[in-house]
């Protein structure tokens, strides 16, 4: 290898470690530059809303995808609360409506009970006139 090749090999050599280097720089500052996108797109969240995704999260589902799986995790989450509210509001309506029967079967028990203490009374009247009457014989 003569002087002029070493020469350029060696300014190829430095040249590759500098743009290894900056790239490296590079790389640093795009990482903490980078934006979260955690808290990016939360509005007011709508009934009978489909699930929808950006074209970013879309590429991703075939491969795992934070954002699309969060997002799938939450979608599920608010229809089983969906199913749980109604669910809910049967057995509430259920409640109710056993409640009204036991009541009226209740308010049914102690009628029978009053009209069984008025036969009770109207025995025990009938007993002491027929005492009174045996007396006479």
């Amino acid at each position: 290898m003569t002087r002029a090749t070493a020469a350029f090999h060696n300014v190829e050599q430095r040249k590759r470690k500098h743009r290894a280097k900056s790239s490296k720089v590079m790389m640093k500052l795009i990482r903490e530059t980078r934006r979260s996108y955690g808290k990016q797109g939360r509005k007011k969240k709508k009934k009978n809303k489909k699930i929808q995704f950006s074209s970013r999260e879309i590429s991703g589902l075939g491969r795992s995808s934070r954002v699309a799986g969060k997002k799938l995790r939450q979608h599920h989450l608010r229809r089983r609360l969906k199913r749980t509210e109604t669910e809910l509001a049967k057995m509430k309506a259920e409640m109710r409506d056993s409640a009204e029967s036991l009541m009226a079967a209740k308010v049914e028990a102690d009628q029978a009970e009053a009209k069984l203490q008025v036969l009770k009374l109207k025995l025990l009247a009938m007993k002491e006139i027929e005492a009174f009457l045996m007396g006479f014989l």
